[in-house]
């Protein structure tokens, strides 16, 4: 045995001796391939010691716990970030962890059955596997599709272009892809001694031919339409960027926040040339807004106003929503140049009363506004899940005194026009779901896409935390999966632009107060993203469903068939 088979089998057996220390290493190595560390190169060999743990041939208790602290390690790690919004936050924090974490036992426990039970490689059974088990956490709640492996690759643009065809997991299965090779080659070396010398065994030979035939071809595509991108100038838009800690912008007096807010709408309209569309981010209105069907009963329309407060009357509820409407029109009037405005809003209607999260364009001398409401609400910030039959989960949400946030889910993936161009509007999170940002590109009305994908957020409730970071991240891939130039403007920032080859063209700092004035470069391209949707997510996540059931029947049927044979 020569020195090297020696290191790699001491090695191996370090691995099967501590496997709680083999997880935690995983863990924290791939911690720290995302933000805040972002050293992106460790994710390609971050899950090694955890894929050894799934070719160990015994499967000892201490095997599983090792996949569990290391998913604990990582989630901990990962979103501390949680524990800053409140000071019983915490709660919320490891109970996150804790959940997630379940999901490294589990996806080693099904990928060891595919790899000893049904002689599935390694190879493909890892990838595969993680891959579904990472398009699973799209369906939790609302979803929490942050932290794929193929997010810590943001900034490598030729290599995450293939998300226009498979989404970010598709750059996620090529890490996994390329982790478990490293495990193969621990298991068995890639060169083997014979009369003519050192060869590569034909086994790694053709495993890491499909690896490298994979991460070449990925490039080469990577680089084909990077090379081939033609952008053409678009909207000139002005993007407000606020500087209010959550908890002053709860308690701050209104009329001190819409002050420091016109300034910046003075400031972005100064500007030549002066911008198409200002936008500011999310809710930052502080008013709020208020629509009233004009079918709605008189009896009905009291009603719901006494359920938002008993103190305030029918006609106070009406001269809210008059002055609120005559400031913004006076407003947008006076500065001559359209703006998206975020805004918490109540609709009253004939079959009841709802509160959006909304965007609303407003436009000079038009007296109607155009509206988006949030379709993609945040668990425990924006509404309860199962709060009637579990009272207590408010203990995870920042809200006391009885408060609870009641808001209603948006239907409609409505685009907004701004003169000749469309703009799909998400809000806070939603530029991070990729199913719900391509119903815009696959559900406009006419067959025409929109130009641009504007992001209104707040993320002020994370104290400039890592947070800001990895949103931004991933939003990248939102970019290139719909081949849209993405803009956001968000309290605290990080607001950006992003062309539709995923490049972070400009960014403002993190608390500071701003205006980003940008011309967006416009993305004549499609993507197969648009039309196919997540299905290398599905295909995965199919497999890992039905993996256990299709090995039941082929164990039940091959030996029938070996008897009929």
């Amino acid at each position: 045995m020569n020195v090297a088979e020696e290191r790699r089998l001491s090695l191996s057996e370090r691995t099967s001796r501590h496997p709680i220390g083999a997880g935690a290493l995983s863990g924290l190595a791939l911690w720290a391939a995302f933000p805040p560390m972002e050293w992106s190169w460790l994710a390609w060999v971050a899950l090694a010691p955890l894929f050894r743990l799934v070719v160990e041939p015994t499967a000892r208790w201490r095997v599983y716990l090792g996949a569990w602290a290391g998913g604990l390690v990582f989630w901990l790690a990962s979103l501390q970030w949680v524990r800053l919004t409140d000071a019983t936050a915490w709660i919320a924090w490891v109970t996150m962890a804790l959940i997630f974490s379940a999901w490294w036992p589990a996806f080693l426990g099904l990928t060891r059955y595919a790899v000893f039970g049904l002689k599935i490689p390694l190879l493909m059974a890892a990838p595969i596997l993680w891959v579904g088990f990472e398009h699973s956490r799209s369906f939790i709640l609302s979803g929490f599709p942050w932290y794929y492996l193929g997010h810590s690759q943001f900034q490598a643009i030729p290599l995450i272009q293939i998300a226009d065809v498979t989404g970010a997991l598709g750059v996620s299965f090529l890490i996994a892809m390329v982790n478990a090779l490293a495990v193969d080659l621990l298991s068995l070396p890639l060169l083997h001694q014979t009369a003519a010398g050192a060869r590569l065994r034909p086994r790694q030979k053709l495993r890491l031919g499909i690896v490298v035939g994979a991460v070449a071809a990925t490039l080469a595509y990577g680089s084909y339409r990077v090379a081939n991108a033609r952008f053409v100038d678009g909207p000139r838009l002005a993007l407000l960027q606020t500087n209010f800690e959550q908890r002053y912008k709860s308690n701050a007096d209104p009329m001190k926040i819409l002050t420091r807010i016109e300034a910046l709408v003075l400031k972005a309209a100064a500007r030549d040339p002066r911008p198409d569309l200002i936008v500011w981010p999310e809710t930052s209105y502080p008013y709020g807004m208020i629509a009233v069907d004009p079918a709605i009963s008189a009896d009905a329309f009291g009603l719901q106003v006494r359920q938002i407060s008993d103190q305030i009357t029918v006609a106070e509820w009406r001269d809210k929503k008059q002055k609120v409407d005559d400031y913004i029109h006076a407003m947008v009037d006076s500065v001559g140049v359209p703006m998206l405005i975020g805004v918490l809003r109540h609709d009253h209607r004939p079959d009841g009363l709802r509160k959006y999260n909304s965007a609303i364009l407003a436009a000079p001398l038009v007296r109607a506004f155009q509206v988006y409401n949030k379709i993609q609400l945040v668990p425990f910030g924006e509404y309860i899940p199962l709060l009637e039959a579990l009272p207590w989960l408010t203990v995870f949400t920042p809200y006391r005194n009885g408060y609870v946030p009641s808001l209603t889910f948006g239907e409609e993936a409505n685009a907004l026009e701004l003169g000749p161009y469309r703009i799909a509007v998400g809000i806070c999170y939603e530029d991070t779901v990729p199913p719900l940002i391509r119903r815009f590109f696959r559900e406009a009305p006419d067959g025409r896409q929109p130009d641009v994908l504007v992001d209104m957020s707040n993320d002020g409730w994370f104290h400039g935390s890592a947070e800001l970071d990895m949103h931004l991240a991933v939003s990248v891939f939102r970019s290139i999966e719909n081949r849209v130039p993405l803009a956001r403007a968000v309290n605290t920032g990080l607001s950006a632009l992003i062309d539709g080859d995923g490049r972070i063209l400009e960014v403002l700092p993190r608390d500071t107060e701003g205006v980003l004035s940008t011309r967006v470069p416009l993305d004549p391209r499609t993507s197969l993203y648009t039309a196919w949707g997540d299905w290398l997510g599905l295909a995965c996540l199919a497999v890992a469903v039905g993996l256990v059931p299709t090995g039941f029947l082929y164990k039940k049927i091959r030996p029938a068939a070996l008897r009929l044979a």
